[in-house]
Parts: C-alpha cells; sequence; structure tokens
C-alpha cells in the first residue's frame, strides 16, 4: 500500500518540482543577463565621458558596450548614446536595450523578455577641454 501511495505523490508533486526548477533556471537567466545589461550601458557611458570629442564618445561606447554585452545571454544587444553639447557641465546619457530568450522555458516564462537599462555618466572636464 505504501508503495502504491509514494508513487501517487511522486505523480503529484514532480510536475511541480519540476516548473519550479525551470522557473529558478530562467530567473537566474534573466538576472545576468540584467546585470550585465546594466555593466555594459555604464561602462560604455564612463568610457564616453572620457573622450576628447563627441565623434570617438560615440564610436568609443559602441566599442565597449559590444565588447562587454557579448559575454552575457542577450540577443540584439542595442546602445543609444547622448552627448549633449559635449561642454565640461555635460553629461553623458547612455540607453541599452536587448532581449533574453528563455523559450526553453516556456511553461513558466514568456519566449522571450525585452531589458532595458539607462545612464548618465558627468564629463571629465580635463578630457572634454579643447585648447
Amino acid at each position: 500500500m505504501s508503495r502504491g501511495q509514494s508513487l501517487v505523490e511522486l505523480a503529484l508533486c514532480a510536475p511541480v518540482v519540476l516548473l519550479l526548477t525551470l522557473g529558478a533556471a530562467a530567473g537566474v537567466q534573466v538576472v545576468d543577463a540584467r546585470a550585465g545589461l546594466e555593466a555594459a550601458t555604464q561602462a560604455a557611458a564612463a568610457e564616453a565621458s572620457r573622450a576628447p570629442d563627441p565623434v570617438s564618445a560615440e564610436s568609443e561606447a559602441q566599442a565597449r558596450f559590444a565588447s562587454m554585452a557579448a559575454g552575457y545571454p542577450l540577443s540584439s544587444p542595442h546602445l543609444s548614446i547622448s552627448v549633449g553639447k559635449f561642454s565640461r557641465t555635460g553629461e553623458v546619457e547612455a540607453t541599452a536595450s536587448g532581449t533574453v530568450d528563455i523559450s526553453w522555458a516556456a511553461p513558466v516564462f514568456p519566449r522571450q523578455l525585452t531589458l532595458v537599462s539607462h545612464a548618465a555618466v558627468p564629463l571629465e572636464s580635463w578630457r572634454s577641454h579643447r585648447p
């Protein structure tokens, strides 16, 4: 009798445990991607704030963002940089987005989640000065 009861308990609990496991693993992937997007956005803004001119600020920020975002589970990451007038009192604003593909956990989460990150860094005055 206890053998049959154990089988019924396993049949009832196994799907719940499986869904919890899938949810935890997908949650970890989303948190990792979110942290990576935040770090890449902040690093890109910081890189742009140290550039000597707006053109190099954009290209250096894009390069830094691409190199950092590549190490995280992000699909199609995109960075937008705004340097304003690029004056000593200005700041660099970076906005980034990317998607996380968690289609393997479809019973628990949607197939894709879109993440957005924003960072603002003041320009380094000694780098943005033109003689």
